[in-house]
């Protein structure tokens, strides 16, 4: 009995001075993985000046994997966002959605309770644009568009640790290339998600 006592308590004083050094190495509070979710509003454009869209709302969900050695985790995106047509020839009106999986990275550029961060990453997106049926007859565009293409995914962020949680605040472009932008003729969509969320 005394054996295993004094092994047990070897094992723990060899231990515990390794346990600040796992949390650096893996990341916030030494855990992982994580989770979280964020929602908040999307500012579209599309091509270089012309913005035709209103701004809108969106909601994301993502995984995060903390890589050891100090490396950047892997982060895993899902997104949705919808917007409304502002404006396109004969008063027409719609909508636009982006269902969007991003594969990327996240960087923390600082340690402590409050750290800015940069995401980067690519994924597939797929965009679909809804016109009413009196708007597809009068303006002669499609009831319905819908493309899936590549896109990039990059931006910053702020965390900050609310005791076990992160309260998160990021914003990001998405750059979609297409053949066919939509209801506007361009080679690719940009959109500015700004969103508010917990990382748990």
């Amino acid at each position: 009995m005394r054996n295993r006592t004094a092994i047990v308590a070897a094992v723990a004083v060899t231990l515990l001075p390794m346990l600040p050094l796992r949390a650096q190495m893996f990341g916030d509070n030494g855990r992982i993985l994580r989770f979280g979710f964020a929602g908040g509003v999307i500012v579209p454009r599309t091509g270089a000046t012309i913005r035709t869209f209103r701004t809108g709302v969106t909601g994301q969900g993502f995984l995060l994997l903390q890589l050891p050695g100090g490396l950047p985790g892997i982060r895993l995106n899902a997104d949705y966002a919808k917007m409304d047509l502002d404006q396109v020839a004969g008063g027409a009106t719609g909508n636009r959605t982006i269902l969007d999986a991003v594969a990327g990275l996240k960087m923390n550029l600082l340690p402590g309770p409050i750290r800015p961060y940069v995401v980067g990453g690519v994924g597939a997106f797929n965009v679909k644009d809804i016109l009413s049926a009196a708007s597809s007859t009068s303006s002669g565009l499609p009831t319905t568009n819908s493309m899936v293409n590549f896109g990039i995914d990059g931006g910053a962020g702020i965390s900050i640790r609310l005791w076990h949680i992160d309260a998160v605040v990021e914003t990001r472009l998405q750059n979609v290339w297409t053949k066919q932008g939509g209801f506007i003729d361009t080679k690719s969509i940009q959109s500015f998600p700004v969103s508010f969320g917990i990382l748990f």
